[in-house]
């Protein structure tokens, strides 16, 4: 067995071919996160005999993701990328004078990634990651914009600085930076017109919601990350926008919409139930010192 760094778009190829392993469910965003170049500098495949069976990265919140071919899954390439991944987190602390542990999600009733995790010492963590789901032949009820406000497509990667500052009042952290939304807007599956921002009467963009499409089901829809600005929460932004990217999905042929949230943010979820969508999966947190 031996490994390599990420070197070129082949291997980002080799990495798509590898998420179709069922293991692969466990990597969120893989499009966009690896349109980044400091996940692009800490991803690993692995090989045996020149075919590729696993592959891991730590992404810019230093949450491990892998996917590892099941028929090539042994406790030496499992001890390999454990050990990748803290040497990662551990010189990114020792620069940035920083504790981050070395975190990874396992959805609810993945027996094998959670006996994983629980071998390698790792922790479940309180918080969790919630699905929700929502059937689009249901009646979508209206919930008209307050008055004033106008919703609108963003108008390209000329307005990123904008909607990095919009992201980060919403959910009130620094974790959304201007590389990372560039990385959202230029991944194959970004569709422009389903990226949607509420304006305020002053200009103001006050709230969004990314719509876009699951990678290779056509009928199955998303609408999220979703958020309000501080200072116009509680007007009915948050339903406003969500409704209109329930629609715009409908129109194009979507079946089914789809939005994720944290089992911390009660407000999501009350407008999630609110909207019709029905909670359908859990994926658990866990974290290992480095």
């Amino acid at each position: 067995m031996k490994s390599h760094l990420l070197q070129s778009d082949a291997d980002v190829q080799t990495l798509r071919d590898l998420l179709r392993h069922p293991d692969g469910k466990t990597v969120v965003d893989f499009e966009e996160k690896i349109q980044i170049e400091q996940v692009r500098a800490a991803t690993r495949i692995w090989q045996a005999d020149e075919t590729p069976i696993a592959f891991a990265f730590v992404d810019d919140f230093s949450n491990l993701n892998f996917v590892c071919d099941p028929a090539h899954a042994t406790p030496a390439l499992e001890a390999e990328i454990v050990d990748w991944g803290l040497a990662l987190v551990r010189a990114r602390n020792a620069e940035a004078g920083e504790t981050s542990t070395l975190d990874a999600p396992c959805q609810a009733g993945n027996s094998v990634r959670l006996a994983f995790l629980e071998r390698h010492g790792f922790q479940r963590e309180e918080v969790r990651s919630l699905g929700y789901r929502r059937p689009l032949d249901l009646p979508i009820a209206e919930h008209p914009l307050p008055a004033g406000f106008s919703l609108r497509p963003v108008r390209g990667e000329e307005e990123v600085e904008d909607l990095v500052a919009l992201h980060r009042s919403a959910f009130g952290t620094d974790h959304m930076t201007v590389e990372y939304r560039l990385a959202m807007m230029r991944a194959p599956q970004y569709v422009p017109e389903l990226d949607l921002v509420a304006v305020a009467p002053s200009g103001e963009l006050a709230a969004f919601c990314i719509c876009g499409f699951e990678e290779g089901q056509p009928e199955v829809g998303f609408t999220d990350p979703i958020g309000v600005r501080e200072g116009y929460k509680g007007r009915g932004l948050g339903a406003a926008i969500v409704t209109a990217g329930l629609n715009a999905l409908q129109a194009r042929g979507a079946k089914i919409a789809q939005l994720g949230t944290s089992s911390q943010n009660l407000a999501m979820q009350r407008l999630a139930e609110r909207l019709g969508f029905e909670l359908v999966s859990e994926t658990f947190w866990f974290s290992k010192p480095v």
